[in-house]
């Protein structure tokens, strides 16, 4: 790791399949790293290799490090409750081992508010007062941005509406990765099939779309927010599916509501670090 005398924060994407690390300093990236991740690793292992990974990126010119997790997170004592996609990474006081281990303050947040946070600051949604943030990948989170603020609850679980009830399981069940593992299929080869203009693989992706707009109703009737924006590997096919999904919010959301909503979807892959950066920089940095 090259020497850095100006000050950065190492910022972390903990995701169902992967891990993303980022040096970021004045909000530009600086330094970054992409590595798998084996989900079945002990607890002690699994915090071995996560040490392990972040360590190359710590020099005295780190002001800390923010880790979003895709669980349940206690924000104020870093304390990881439950990852579902990572079963014996539970009960995990991340915080304390961060900061024990790097002499540096931490922040632990969920996931899915990191990467909300990093699209609120964009400059093409900072405008908004209201926003859902939801990402589509191996599970299905959301964060919310209410009045201009983001809400997160006691434990970082407000918004995570993939956990609600729907059908024979839950929303994420039919709304993420897992509504192509369920049927047993691969969900990278189907979307490859559709941009071959399979019809097996289009009406896949068309019936992910109607199950997507009945979750995102519920969220609509809840918070009417202005904008919903999609980030994710799933999102990437948003071609295949954003026609069931505007049809469904379209047949049962009042006209006035539906027609004020607006749905974007992003590629940026880093939009999670740059949101724990910028919450590291309120949460921690302005704290000082």
């Amino acid at each position: 790791m090259t020497i850095i005398n100006t000050p950065y924060v190492t910022c972390v994407d903990l995701g169902g399949t992967k891990l993303a690390i980022a040096n970021i300093q004045n909000g530009e990236i600086i330094a970054f790293h992409q590595v798998p991740i084996c989900a079945d690793l002990s607890k002690d292992d699994f915090n071995a290799f996560l040490i392990s990974e972040i360590t190359p990126f710590i020099t005295n010119a780190c002001q800390g490090i923010c880790i979003g997790v895709p669980g349940l997170v206690e924000t104020g004592t870093g304390f990881v409750i439950e990852v579902l996609n990572i079963p014996n990474w539970q009960n995990v006081e991340l915080k304390t081992l961060i900061e024990s281990t790097f002499k540096l303050p931490a922040l632990i947040h969920n996931d899915a508010n990191c990467f909300t946070y990093g699209i609120y600051n964009n400059a093409k949604y900072c405008h908004f007062d209201n926003l859902v943030g939801v990402t589509l990948g191996t599970g299905l989170g959301a964060g919310l941005i209410l009045n201009s603020r983001l809400y997160t609850g006691k434990q970082s679980a407000a918004g995570e509406f993939g956990s609600f009830p729907y059908l024979d399981g839950i929303i994420e069940d039919y709304c993420s990765g897992q509504f192509f593992k369920r049927q047993g299929i691969d969900g990278l080869a189907t979307f490859q099939l559709a941009e071959a203009g399979d019809s097996n693989a289009l009406a896949i992706f068309a019936e992910l779309g109607e199950h997507l707009g009945n979750a995102i109703i519920q969220v609509v009737q809840a918070f009417n927010p202005e904008v919903i924006v999609f980030g994710g590997s799933v999102s990437k096919s948003a071609p295949f599916f954003i026609n069931t999904l505007q049809t469904t919010l379209q047949n049962k959301l009042p006209p006035s509501v539906f027609n004020a909503l607006q749905i974007h979807f992003t590629q940026d892959t880093k939009t999670a670090l740059f949101g724990a950066y910028y919450l590291f920089q309120v949460e921690v940095i302005s704290c000082d």
